[in-house]
């Protein structure tokens, strides 16, 4: 069986408030899948998605790793209003079960993940 990889809108996130948020995509890592958010999460939630996984660490439940592509710094008058509102402007997050990812090199435009899967 290989790696799946799920590729989420920042749509499916947004009707969801924090722990909704946490609960869905802690469910999807637990099925050793990898996630592809397309929006960068905040400090402030990957904050809370690492300490929510190391309350869930057990034998079959390793953790996560967790690397983000901040929302671009743009200083258009468009972002700031967006950003003042709350919004975001862009940015990415991948996600997956520790036990699969056996290396993550971000740089400041990407991420480069190598994955594998154990027989």
């Amino acid at each position: 069986m290989g790696i799946e990889i799920e590729f989420i809108s920042s749509e499916m996130l947004d009707d969801k408030n924090e722990n909704e948020k946490m609960r869905f995509i802690l469910e999807k890592i637990k099925k050793n899948k990898i996630l592809v958010i397309e929006e960068s999460l905040s400090s402030l939630e990957e904050t809370h998605l690492i300490e929510e996984t190391m309350s869930q660490i057990d034998e079959k439940f390793s953790g996560i790793e967790v690397s983000t592509l901040k929302e671009r710094t743009s200083g258009g008058i468009r972002d700031r209003l967006i950003r003042f509102l709350g919004g975001r402007t862009g940015g990415l997050t991948v996600i997956g079960p520790s036990r699969l990812i056996k290396k993550v090199k971000k740089e400041p435009q990407k991420i480069l993940l190598l994955a594998e899967k154990k027989k």
